[in-house]
């Protein structure tokens, strides 16, 4: 029933990539005192936008499936957890900055609330529509 729902396929994908975004956040912050520890993130939104099409790249068209394909499908998007190799001012190494960790928590927290919302939503129109209108 969910197969064809745009929604019920990206919302689902995007809560694990928001739970695993503060799982990363939650290292990062544990690893503050760890000298040469380097941040992590999670990617998930570019590749979110190639799939929707809203992406400056051209996208390859493709009648067979092992042609090369360089935007991924709906089904095919998935979360990366990338490294920040960037300098840090700390002599120690480590790029980790308390106070933007915690900004980034809180906003994740945030998008995690919309985004449970939103399939609440989803959810009871399904609802309706199986239950009818009394």
């Amino acid at each position: 029933m969910f197969a064809k729902d745009l929604y019920m396929n990206i919302i689902p994908k995007a809560l694990d990539a928001v739970e695993t975004r503060q799982k990363i956040y939650s290292h990062n912050i544990a690893n503050y005192n760890t000298p040469g520890y380097k941040r992590k993130d999670v990617s998930f939104e570019e590749e979110l936008r190639k799939a929707l099409g809203d992406s400056d790249e051209i996208k390859l068209k493709s009648s067979n499936e092992k042609h090369i394909k360089n935007i991924p499908s709906i089904n095919e998007v998935n979360y990366n957890i990338v490294e920040d190799n960037s300098r840090s001012a700390r002599e120690d190494g480590n790029n980790v900055d308390i106070d933007i960790e915690m900004v980034k928590m809180m906003e994740n927290t945030l998008q995690y609330n919309a985004l449970t919302r939103l399939i609440n939503y989803r959810l009871s129109d399904y609802k309706t529509v199986i239950g009818g209108i009394r």
